[in-house]
């Protein structure tokens, strides 16, 4: 990783091949989009707002040529707008403010945007989505499932797909600015991101604001209740992010293995009740500060 940002940070013309080439590779193989996002990210935090741009629109021709001369150059256009843009607008916020809270509320800002505008257009998106979900059924049933639980599971999931939409909207940007922040301390300010990482803490008044969410969720009616239902999920990835912050304070500073942070994170893939947990623990850290008491218990110590 330190090699590829050594050669990102080489030129302008290296870091636009860098982002065009795992542009493309990402059609193939997902995850690697993250590190082109993370090259918009790095090359913005270094050099600015104009320099960021600049590598998107070179990078979005080059992956755009190809369709040009098929006649099909929508992809360029996706990616450039799911991909570069938001992790291009929380650099230019975290370059700016060098708030990493500050920047992460933008990112939840992009989630809630989400769950705003689909519930905007549609009057029902829970039905919407159980349509688009209707091609799975025969697939399901194929593989050995029963009809019951194939119109269960679709239904749970025509539920649940707005917050999930926001939570990968506000997620995904996240990730490759994360990695680009932790380039940019490879390079210029090592250990750097690993103290701001481990030092974030969300505006104590996002609790209050995070409590109401709840609050309507549970007792309101009609749209509104749905509404703040999507949200929870991105109140949920806030405080998780918080709590998983707290969880690399305690680890680093009692000098655990590096284990028990990879243990955690498999279990955050395997259940999803862990992941409750943490955000719990990043919600009372709010009142609590978990991280100053490890500190005045190490200094006692």
């Amino acid at each position: 990783m330190n090699f590829l940002a050594t050669y990102v940070m080489r030129s302008r013309s290296s870091a636009i091949l860098v982002a065009a080439v795992t542009a493309v590779l990402s059609l193939l193989i997902p995850p690697v989009s993250y590190l082109s996002g993370a090259v918009a990210g790095l090359v913005t935090l270094r050099h600015g707002a104009r320099e960021g741009l600049i590598l998107i629109a070179i990078a979005g021709l080059l992956v755009a040529i190809p369709g040009l001369v098929t006649g099909n150059s929508g992809v360029a256009i996706i990616f450039g707008a799911v991909v570069w843009m938001p992790v291009w607008v929380l650099a230019v916020v975290l370059r700016q403010t060098v708030s990493l809270p500050v920047t992460i509320l933008v990112a939840a800002l992009f989630g809630v945007l989400c769950v705003v505008m689909i519930h905007a257009l549609l009057a029902d998106p829970a039905a919407w989505w159980r349509d688009k979900l209707t091609a799975l059924q025969p697939i399901l049933e194929q593989g050995g499932w029963a009809a019951s639980d194939v119109e269960s599971l679709l239904g749970m999931l025509a539920n649940a797909m707005t917050a999930m939409l926001a939570a990968a909207v506000m997620i995904t940007p996240l990730i490759s600015l994360f990695i680009a922040r932790w380039w940019q301390a490879l390079l210029y300010n090592p250990g750097g991101w690993q103290k701001e990482f481990h030092q974030l803490r969300l505006p104590a008044a996002l609790a209050g604001v995070a409590a109401l969410i709840v609050l309507i969720a549970w007792f309101a009616g009609g749209g509104l209740q749905h509404i703040a239902a999507d949200l929870l999920m991105v109140v949920l990835l806030l405080y998780l992010l918080q709590g998983l912050s707290v969880i690399h304070n305690l680890v680093h500073g009692k000098g655990m293995s590096v284990a028990w942070l990879v243990g955690l994170y498999v279990l955050l893939l395997v259940l999803p009740q862990v992941a409750m947990l943490v955000a719990g623990l990043g919600f009372t850290d709010t009142w609590v500060d978990y991280r100053s008491r490890f500190a005045a218990k190490e200094g006692q110590g």
